[in-house]
């Protein structure tokens, strides 16, 4: 597992620009036709959230830009939002900086951008390797140009690289998604993701498949797919080569604390002693809300978040010994132990969440039970 510290924060910066939007994105963006209009407020937005988070002192340990899409910014605009970060935040102990990118022409210029600031991995939104497919999320690109922009990004010494795929979308059969992982492992990248769809406002579109079964088996033919090409699952989500986790996102399944600047960005961190969250207006003028309102979590919201976020990864959620084999006794063939953490098994991972809901609900009645014994002892 690649290191990661809790009290060293993760930075996510959210770029709101696309070039044209997917029918099934929920996330917050702009049309890129206006950026000459918009990114002046954008940036001097940022300006402002930026200033107000360096009165914190982070000393951060990654760096996250995603969108949006990064690469819809000229190569001038991208590299006056990474100058700002990188001037007024202390990024000196950044040991990972991630960019999201789709697979698109990219200038020159921008690389050597990419290459100033430090970049050493990229998350290509990739989707899918069928055509087909792609035009059914409308995205703008085909498989051959997934294939050039790779083999461009590696010609100019990016190899630490993330592949996005999407499946259980309207109309994609087990036979495509599986042409898809197949490709996207023969094509060696170091880590890859895979997002089974899901419908969320506002998006323009519902794309996200209603026959259970069928995702599910596309589920058991991920997991066989990537295992078969030496590919470990550390999160539902997450495959990786050993070592080559994104230690970017295991801030979030770990609950480790990450600051998020842009709109609609989130972020989680302890604040005078108290862990709390935040999440940033859709809008390009999100700085109107600073000073920020923070919302503390009580112990049973953090209780809630470490059950359902830790029990997505190959590590589990650990708890008291006795809890554990409760739960084993109760969820047979859901959840195993190991290291004295539950971890989902192969068919616990289809029903994460119900499981998680689960847990919570008898390690509610186990805390009334022990607390119950303590008593009357």
């Amino acid at each position: 597992m690649a290191k990661c510290f809790k009290d060293q924060p993760g930075l996510y910066l959210h770029i709101p620009f696309c070039r044209s939007k997917c029918r099934y994105c929920h996330f917050y963006s702009e049309n890129a036709s206006a950026l000459e209009e918009l990114f002046p407020a954008f940036l001097e937005s940022l300006k402002g959230e930026i200033a107000y988070f360096k009165e914190f002192g982070f000393n951060f340990e990654t760096l996250y830009v995603g969108g949006g899409t990064p690469n819809s910014l000229s190569p001038s605009q991208l590299a006056s939002v990474l100058a700002l970060i990188h001037e007024n935040l202390n990024l000196s102990r950044v040991v990972e900086k991630t960019i999201e990118l789709n697979p698109e022409p990219l200038e020159r210029h921008f690389i050597e951008v990419l290459n100033e600031f430090g970049f050493n991995r990229i998350s290509l939104g990739v989707q899918s390797f069928v055509n087909s497919d792609l035009q059914t999320l409308g995205r703008t690109y085909n498989a051959q140009d997934i294939s050039n922009t790779v083999d461009l990004l590696r010609s100019n010494g990016f190899h630490n690289i993330n592949f996005d795929l999407i499946f259980a979308f309207k109309g994609q059969t087990i036979e495509n998604f599986a042409f898809s992982l197949k490709k996207a492992s023969e094509m060696n990248p170091t880590h890859i993701s895979t997002y089974s769809m899901t419908f969320e406002e506002p998006a323009l579109e519902d794309l996200e498949s209603k026959d259970e079964n069928l995702t599910i088996k596309m589920y058991k033919i991920r997991d066989k797919i990537l295992r078969a090409h030496g590919y470990i699952r550390y999160e539902i989500s997450s495959f990786s080569r050993p070592n080559f986790e994104c230690i970017h996102n295991l801030k979030y399944w770990l609950r480790h604390y990450y600051i998020g600047l842009g709109p609609s960005a989130s972020g989680f961190f302890l604040l005078e002693g108290r862990e709390v969250r935040y999440t940033n207006p859709s809008s390009i003028r999100f700085h109107k809300e600073i000073p920020k309102t923070f919302e503390p979590l009580s112990e049973e919201e953090k209780l809630i978040e470490e059950i359902f976020l830790k029990i997505r990864t190959r590590w589990g959620w650990k708890a008291d010994k006795n809890f554990l084999e409760t739960v084993v006794q109760k969820l047979k063939g859901l959840v195993t132990v190991k290291n004295n953490s539950l971890i989902l098994t192969s068919k616990g991972v289809f029903v994460a969440d119900k499981i998680a809901i689960k847990i919570i609900e008898l390690y509610e009645d186990y805390k009334k039970r022990t607390e119950i014994q303590r008593l009357d002892f």
